[in-house]
């Protein structure tokens, strides 16, 4: 029987993201990661990303909220995600 997802909250930059997450991911050997959020994040423009990692990289749900948090910080810098930080606070007329 497959094991069942873990699921915890995240709040980053005042979005609120839903983790959930499944060590050996259908007996590959990978956690399965799928990041949640009604918002755009600088890793997805829909808000859903699916994440697969080698399964010895996380003990816990600690080490996998680090993770997204890191990946996310790391994304956060890019010039796309700047300028849609940016372009966002503009009011749209057309």
């Amino acid at each position: 029987m497959a094991e069942e997802y873990e699921t915890f909250t995240l709040v980053w930059a005042d979005r609120t993201i839903a983790v959930s997450h499944q060590t050996n991911w259908l007996g590959s050997g990978h956690w399965h990661i799928e990041l949640r959020c009604d918002q755009r994040l600088p890793i997805t423009t829909t808000g859903y990303r699916s994440i697969f990692v080698p399964q010895a990289a996380f003990a816990d749900d600690a080490e996998i909220e680090a993770f997204v948090v890191a990946l996310l910080d790391e994304a956060a810098q890019s010039k796309n995600w700047l300028a849609y930080l940016e372009d966002s606070k503009q009011l749209k007329f057309f």
